[in-house]
């Protein structure tokens, strides 16, 4: 998602009229986290993991792609990036939530000169409810690339078990393909990877339009540092992804309601108004004894509110989104946000927490709201706030709230739950 631009005065108190969106301490007369109906929201596979299945069996057991021991193993290995633990830049925090978290190695820290833009934030909080995977507490972020394109998508991974010395790894996103050659793998092209969920072994990448799954149980290593992605023009070479080291095939989507029939158009999503809800960014939400969900939030322009809000069932026996009797996702709950350029979403069951422009018309804050109740702003935060992760209460760990920038100095973000 873009960074927020600046108003001038007049657009600023146009805006406030017509949202009736106000600062905080004057509730009363602010626009609510409004719920609606969920019933006509819903996320359809079809057949998709099939059709992406297939091809993976068929490159695994060819022999052509190497899956990787573990998630652990490929951390371990070597380390081409180096974040570092602190909040190396100013932040705008409110020192009283207690900020902490780390940046990311200098290629990677500015808008101007930096490949990739982050976008979404998850972890180990969400994987398990341990808060650990094998043994260690890790993030993941999502990017797009290169630059404003949508050309690419990765994954990174920061091990954070030692504050004193992270271990990072990216991982390129890539597409499983059948081709007159044989099977293959191709560019993630046309995907602004936006929000990540990570819910045990599955990747959730949201994109706008549609919801991809990527598996762990696939991580693939790969035999060639090149430029190219795939097995070569032939099918004969060994495997690379584009200077990666690893890479991670889609093995399944979900289509907003639509389902687009084999050699039709894709009919996209539609923010704000339509039964087709864009998929912008997600965030997990453990409960409990509540069954797990996933929350998801619409993108909104710099100008603009009403972006929406859902809850999505999640089945903790697939690690997926949870199928109802006719093979959809339904949404459980739906509601319609004031924030201004809604960029993050997370939950703990009962409070809401978003991203989005601050209530005095620029730059990017958390917001807090509760059903049919107006947001508070609770946080500036510099730099572009995007997505936000809500950890909860775990061995050894407090409740949090994690979030992620995507200007220049970078950062990623721990906080107290406001």
């Amino acid at each position: 998602m873009r960074l927020p631009t600046l108003f001038n005065a007049l657009a600023l108190l146009a805006i406030a009229a017509a949202s009736a969106w106000v600062l905080p301490g004057a509730a009363n007369a602010a626009t609510p986290f409004a719920r609606i109906d969920p019933a006509p929201f819903m996320l359809d596979p079809a057949d998709s993991f099939q059709r992406y299945g297939s091809v993976i069996d068929e490159l695994e057991s060819s022999g052509k792609v190497r899956k990787a021991p573990t998630l652990s193993s490929a951390l371990d290995g070597p380390q081409d990036f180096k974040p570092t633990w602190g909040l190396c830049h100013g932040t705008g925090i409110t020192a009283g939530l207690d900020p902490t978290g780390f940046c990311w190695d200098a290629r990677d820290d500015g808008w101007d000169t930096a490949n990739w833009r982050p976008q979404g934030i998850s972890g180990s909080w969400d994987a398990q409810p341990s808060g650990l995977w094998e043994n260690r507490r890790i993030t993941v972020a999502s990017w797009h690339g290169i630059k404003d394109s949508d050309a690419f998508g990765r994954l990174t991974f920061v091990d954070f078990t030692s504050t004193g010395t992270l271990k990072f790894r990216d991982v390129l996103l890539v597409v499983p393909v059948r081709t007159a050659t044989g099977v293959t793998f191709t560019t993630f092209n046309w995907n602004h990877a936006d929000g990540v969920v990570w819910y045990g072994n599955t990747l959730l990448v949201a994109n706008g339009g549609r919801l991809h799954a990527f598996r762990l149980t696939h991580l693939w290593a790969m035999d060639r540092s090149a430029e190219d992605i795939g097995l070569g023009p032939n099918g004969d070479q060994p495997a690379s992804a584009r200077w990666h080291r690893y890479a991670l095939p889609m093995v399944g989507e979900y289509y907003p309601e639509y389902t687009p029939a084999p050699g039709s158009p894709y009919v996209g999503c539609s923010s704000i108004t339509g039964v087709r809800p864009c998929m912008n960014s997600i965030s997990l939400d453990r409960r409990g004894s509540a069954r797990d969900s996933m929350v998801s939030a619409e993108f909104v322009g710099p100008n603009q509110a009403g972006g929406r809000a859902f809850r999505w069932p999640m089945d903790y026996t697939t690690a997926l989104p949870a199928l109802s009797a006719d093979g959809k996702v339904h949404a459980e709950e739906a509601f319609t946000s004031p924030i201004w350029h809604m960029q993050g979403v997370a939950s703990d069951g009962t409070n809401w927490f978003l991203s989005g422009t601050c209530a005095g018309g620029t730059g990017t804050c958390v917001h807090k709201a509760a059903a049919n109740q107006a947001p508070s702003q609770k946080t500036r935060v510099y730099g572009g706030l995007e997505n936000l992760s809500y950890q909860p209460v775990a061995t050894g760990q407090a409740a949090r709230l994690w979030g992620i920038n995507e200007g220049n100095e970078r950062f990623v973000f721990s906080i107290k739950v406001p």
